[in-house]
């Protein structure tokens, strides 16, 4: 009854007639404040003017149209029965369930897979795949993780102001990378939360091919997309290495790094000392100083590396002055670690680019530059058996090792004024007779 009568009303405001009432029948509309009272006493049975009511209907304002609140009253009482309380109209937003895993596995089991490689590239501010730069709408990439065999990659995207996206994604453009965690830097702590629902922090965030790494100290959760997450620890003279320039995803195995109290003795300068005579005996190869290692996240099974952590250094001089037109006398010089020089070429002394570890077909590859600048070796890491790619006994300056679209896996040296290049590391290694190196377990 009320809804028709209500409807008469609507007719009486919108239809023309002649002057004296509103359709030429005599009748004039109700004004919005009758109108209310007569809601009011429809719901409550008062017009509102009985009883001071605080949660009686209050008649149109200045600040809102008054057609807009009775189009709102009247919605309302199309859509409640007499009697009944009517509901609010401001409900809070209900954010949509996170995905499961089995649907995250869904979405990536309908990637298509790739008859070859692809060539991924690193730069200082992301990476190209197949020589074209990768970039992303939403902000700068500014670390990332790759399998060149399967195409996979995930990288980490600053979306704000401490406030970055996991994206993980397949070459070949025939499928659109997807989102599988919102990031937030918090001072010193990465906090995540996968699109899945799980929430993992700690002091280091590592991408790899397919999902990513969240560290702490000597401990870490691993977290695979339609997989799930799973923890790991690491032995307690070591913890997760910052960098990672290697196929965690596709070998299985983790570098690690010494911690810095296990390097010396003792926390004083005799320590600090000895420390870095061992680590200079290890740079002119006459001496072992194994600070890094490579973890077994599934077997356990540690494989120690020859590097020192002193060569990740870079010195940058300061307060120069030009002695002659060849040397120039400096009074400061700062040292920092870096993975690049200042003049942006590679410090090709940090760690990240000596170690250099593949998944050659269900074989992890290791490439090394170890005890030295003298040598560059492969070690299959399996079976631990080892061989020497190049060697020079005033140094090589730089090598690049890499995997191509076949699966082979290229290695370059230079040597001096001329470059060398192998272009099968596997072959070689299963071809020499060298011996298998010693790794502990």
């Amino acid at each position: 009854m009320m809804n028709k009568f209500l409807d008469s009303q609507n007719e009486l405001t919108n239809q023309s007639g002649k002057a004296g009432a509103v359709n030429g029948s005599g009748a004039a509309p109700l004004t919005s404040e009758q109108r209310v009272k007569l809601l009011n006493w429809f719901m409550t049975g008062h017009t509102g003017e009985e009883v001071a009511n605080v949660n009686k209907l209050q008649p149109p304002t200045t600040s809102a149209p008054a057609t807009s609140i009775e189009a709102q009253l009247l919605n309302l009482l199309m859509n409640a029965n007499p009697g009944e309380p009517i509901a609010s109209t401001n409900k809070t937003a209900v954010t949509s369930p996170a995905k499961t895993e089995v649907e995250m596995a869904t979405v990536f089991d309908k990637w298509t897979s790739l008859s070859t490689g692809v060539k991924f590239e690193r730069f200082r501010d992301g990476f190209s795949i197949d020589g074209s730069r990768y970039l992303d709408p939403e902000g700068r990439i500014v670390s990332f993780g790759f399998d060149a065999q399967t195409g996979d990659f995930t990288y980490v995207v600053q979306s704000g102001n401490n406030q970055f996206l996991l994206k993980s994604g397949r070459a070949g453009g025939l499928n659109e990378p997807i989102e599988i965690g919102k990031v937030e830097w918090r001072g010193s702590l990465w906090s995540v939360v996968t699109t899945t629902g799980k929430k993992l922090s700690g002091q280091r965030l590592i991408p790899l091919a397919r999902g990513f790494i969240v560290a702490r100290e000597n401990s870490g959760y691993r977290y695979v997309p339609g997989k799930g997450m799973h923890s790991f620890v690491a032995p307690e003279q070591f913890s997760i290495a910052t960098h990672q320039n290697g196929n965690v995803s596709g070998t299985g195995y983790l570098l690690l790094e010494r911690t810095p109290e296990e390097q010396f003795s003792s926390n004083n300068s005799l320590g600090a000392l000895l420390g870095s005579v061992k680590a200079l005996g290890s740079t002119l190869g006459i001496g072992k100083k194994e600070d890094y290692a490579l973890l077994n996240l599934d077997t356990k099974k540690l494989v120690p590396v020859n590097v020192s952590m002193e060569d990740n250094r870079v010195q940058v001089m300061s307060m120069c002055r030009a002695r002659n037109f060849v040397m120039a006398e400096c009074q400061r010089m700062d040292s920092y670690e870096s993975l690049f020089q200042p003049n942006g070429m590679r410090n090709m002394t940090h760690y990240f680019w000596r170690i250099n570890w593949f998944d050659a077909g269900g074989r992890p590859i290791l490439v090394s530059q170890e005890g030295g600048l003298t040598k560059v070796a492969a070690t299959d890491l399996n079976t631990a058996k080892k061989a020497i790619l190049f060697e020079r006994v005033m140094g090589i300056a730089a090598f690049e090792a890499e995997q191509g679209t076949d699966g082979k896996i290229a290695v370059s040296a230079q040597m001096g004024f001329s470059k060398e290049v192998k272009n099968d590391i596997v072959s070689f290694l299963d071809s020499s007779i060298t011996e298998p190196s010693k790794t502990e377990k």
